[in-house]
């Protein structure tokens, strides 16, 4: 199986550290190239190097709103899967980000079992779908 692109938008540079980790640390067959980003800028140069096969992010950024990050990923490309991890639980935040199509919403501290259990779901209707 080819290598899967991941995105993971975190302000906090130790969340970073850990998605990295954790990837590194899948026990399904898959490897992952996973990129980081911090802000809003460093997300657009990572998504015009081309589109990855699932996006992590955290919608309560400092100097990002992350809900208005995923609506515009999602007018140029409304088919890569996004998961919403965050801290922020509140239930608009919540509302929005399922109306803006995201495959799933964990919340942080994240439980890494069923975050790998949502990523192999990600990676596996992505194989199962039609090119």
């Amino acid at each position: 199986m080819a290598e899967k692109r991941v995105l993971v938008l975190d302000d906090e540079p130790a969340t970073l550290s850990t998605f990295k980790k954790f990837f590194a640390d899948f026990q399904h067959g898959v490897s992952y190239l996973v990129e980081t980003a911090s802000n809003g800028a460093e997300a657009a140069r990572v998504l015009r190097r081309g589109r990855p096969d699932l996006i992590l992010l955290d919608v309560q950024m400092k100097g990002l709103d992350g809900l208005a990050l995923l609506k515009q990923v999602r007018a140029v490309d409304r088919t890569i899967p996004v998961i919403v991890v965050t801290g922020r639980q509140n239930g608009r935040s919540l509302s929005e980000a399922l109306s803006a199509g995201i495959f799933a919403y964990a919340p942080k501290p994240c439980d890494f079992i069923q975050l790998e259990h949502l990523v192999g779901l990600v990676v596996s209707s992505r194989v199962a779908a039609p090119a």
